[in-house]
């Protein structure tokens, strides 16, 4: 796992928006369609992507984020962390929290050095859960610790909520697999993406198709982890991929005229059935 694409890749636009778009922010914030709610810290600067929630201290020197996982379980994400990888070094030892555990890094740049605390909390059905990110400099960094702490600790989980045209786009997708295939001056590309009904899905890009026998046998997960979860957006149109590995991947939807295919982000796919999960 990137511990710098989960979180960080998107800190730059948040902390924009979040500086010209201030809120007011309610006592408990919700994450209906992810199932999760916490107390946002007082009197900071808030904003809400698809991706999930990010703050700013009023100094400006402490970003907060805010947004859900997929993990079961403690074990699970840090068998999936490569902190060398990413240029982190952890400091102390890992912490038990509510729900989870909290772990401090720090990055060294030639800026300086950068503070980051991560809390982990995971539901108690094993079906994922939020991770709470603080990123700040040394001068900051025990506010930026606590701060995440008191997120971590007021977190709870309920049933995530679909919206009926959501509900109606997912029951028709479900269970089937979706591909895209493209071949032009000798250059040719597939992507296949199969959407359990379990709410697992697996992709499959480029020339590499999938693993002889069931999708999920393990073997596919091992050739890229291009695995996780699936779900639609609230409104219905958009089909949400959120990777084992952090990412997330907002496709927007739309009709064709062709009752068998389906536009993502533009592209054509094929909708077929599939047996393989």
């Amino acid at each position: 796992m990137s511990i710098n694409k989960l979180f960080l890749l998107f800190i730059a636009t948040l902390t924009l928006s979040l500086l010209s778009h201030g809120q007011t922010i309610p006592n408990r914030l919700t994450d209906q369609a992810n199932g999760y709610s916490f107390v946002p810290p007082s009197g900071w600067t808030s904003n809400q992507t698809p991706e999930g929630f990010s703050f700013v201290d009023p100094t400006k020197l402490i970003v907060i984020i805010v947004k859900p996982h997929n993990y079961r379980d403690h074990q699970a994400f840090w068998a999936d962390v490569n902190l060398e990888a990413d240029g982190l070094e952890l400091v102390g030892q890992q912490q038990n929290i509510s729900h989870g555990k909290i772990f401090r890094t720090v990055k060294r740049t030639p800026q300086g050095v950068g503070y980051i605390d991560t809390a982990v909390t995971y539901r108690p059905d094993g079906k994922g859960g939020a991770a709470i990110v603080a990123i700040t400099d040394q001068t900051n960094s025990e506010k930026g610790f606590k701060t995440a702490l008191a997120i971590a600790n007021s977190m709870e989980f309920h049933t995530p909520k679909v919206s009926a045209v959501a509900d109606q786009v997912r029951q028709l997708l479900a269970g089937k697999q979706l591909t895209y295939l493209y071949t032009a001056s000798g250059y040719s590309e597939r992507k296949d993406i199969v959407l359990c009904q379990s709410g697992v899905f697996y992709q499959s890009t480029d020339m590499g198709g999938f693993s002889p026998g069931r999708v999920d046998d393990g073997s596919f997960a091992a050739t890229g982890g291009k695995t996780g979860k699936w779900s639609i957006g609230a409104d219905g149109k958009s089909l949400v991929l959120r990777f084992n590995n952090g990412n997330i991947s907002n496709l927007a939807m739309t009709a064709r005229q062709a009752a068998n295919e389906i536009g993502l982000n533009g592209q054509r796919f094929f909708v077929q059935s599939q047996s393989r999960c």
